[in-house]
């Protein structure tokens, strides 16, 4: 794929991501963030195939959900930092990260929706709705991650096996957010949308470092090279 190609999907990722973000967002603002029909359905869908509370389907989502929370992205973001040396992938992730979270605060704030009925969630959450930042930290970290890994010299099976596994894990935070009952359809789609618009962006200023040879070394090397001179 040639650099020219690859630059065209991150910014058509950039753009529709933007587009389906916009979308969800006047969707719940016009709705005076009442549940849509589709939240309805999907509401209703999830809480008719979970079964009861503390059965196996809450344990397996309980769990998955915490890859989208602040304890797990930071665990994963820590083994990053100590993989790339701390060079330009780790910095740029921790930009868009944060780019991400502080995004999804000010929507969070600004809405200031609702969440699903609480005598339907299985867990506590004391922040809005819309959008769910687990979502958006899921979509952003780990596309991210799968981004980086796809830049590894290693067999394409390998590169294609943490790309659906990443994916699927993505997939699975945003399912146990409406298994768990703390968020509605428009609030997990939009919260991905969030995290693939802000990665696409990051994807841009990786390549820029890259390119630029910014911290292509790591910090630590960049520090030592700095005190030799």
């Amino acid at each position: 794929m040639s650099p020219k190609l690859k630059k065209c999907l991150k910014i058509g990722g950039f753009i529709v991501a933007s587009i389906v973000y916009v979308l969800m967002s006047f969707l719940v603002y016009y709705t005076k963030n009442d549940p849509s029909k589709i939240d309805v359905w999907v509401r209703d869908f999830c809480y008719s195939i979970r079964g009861e509370k503390y059965g196996a389907i809450y344990w397996i989502f309980r769990l998955i959900t915490e890859f989208g929370d602040y304890i797990i992205v930071s665990i994963v973001l820590l083994i990053f930092a100590i993989y790339t040396k701390l060079d330009y992938r780790f910095f740029v992730c921790l930009f868009g990260l944060f780019l991400a979270i502080l995004t999804n605060v000010a929507v969070k704030n600004m809405y200031s929706r609702a969440r699903p009925l609480e005598e339907y969630q299985w867990m506590v959450e004391e922040t809005s709705s819309f959008p769910s930042g687990h979502s958006t930290a899921a979509a952003f970290l780990y596309t991210y991650l799968a981004y980086a890994i796809y830049h590894l010299d290693v067999k394409k099976i390998t590169k294609l096996l943490w790309f659906i596994g990443l994916e699927a894990l993505i997939g699975l935070v945003m399912m146990s957010r409406l298994i768990l009952g703390v968020h509605y359809f428009s609030d997990v789609f939009a919260g991905y949308a969030s995290g693939i618009m802000v990665c696409c962006f990051s994807m841009i200023v990786y390549h820029f470092c890259e390119k630029n040879n910014i911290l292509t070394d790591g910090l630590i090397a960049f520090i030592k090279r700095a005190d030799k001179e």
